[in-house]
């Protein structure tokens, strides 16, 4: 049986977060530090939470799942892009992790302009706002732990 397009485009966004669960958990096999390590590991968590809920995520389920909007900080907007080392601190972590989230975030608001059909449309706005939600919560911890700390 052929698939719709809304199970087409939610069996994208999981390969999507299957492969940020794999980068998260490669990325943290490469880090030293056990501190950063688990921060990291807790990355991919959250990225398995999205998963689940893609898993259980149907056409019909979909308007009771969108969330009121959240602000974009842009914190990202104004920093540059970090390379991967052995030996990245707390603060190159979090700008990995935020442009990730970014790009996905960019990638859903695209394809969400681009929908066919109002059904398609609200599905890229909750998988537009679950990226979001995860760049939100890492814009937050960078702002306490390194712009006011650091």
């Amino acid at each position: 049986m052929p698939l719709s397009p809304i199970e087409e485009i939610i069996s994208f966004a999981l390969d999507k977060e299957k492969e940020s669960i794999r980068f998260y958990e490669d990325l943290a096999r490469k880090i030293e530090n056990p501190v950063l390590r688990e921060t990291i590991l807790s990355m991919a968590d959250q990225e398995r939470k999205h998963e689940k809920l893609l898993k259980g995520l149907s056409p019909k389920n979909i308007q009771a799942l969108l969330g009121p909007s959240l602000p974009d900080m842009k914190i990202t907007n104004y920093l540059v892009d970090v390379e991967f080392s052995k030996d990245l601190s707390y603060q190159e972590i979090l700008i990995i992790a935020m442009k990730r989230e970014e790009k996905s975030y960019a990638l859903y608001s695209e394809l969400e302009a681009r929908a066919a059909d109002d059904a398609t449309r609200k599905l890229f706005e909750l998988l537009k706002g679950e990226e979001l939600r995860h760049k939100a919560t890492l814009e937050k911890e960078y702002e306490g732990r390194v712009l006011w700390e650091g």
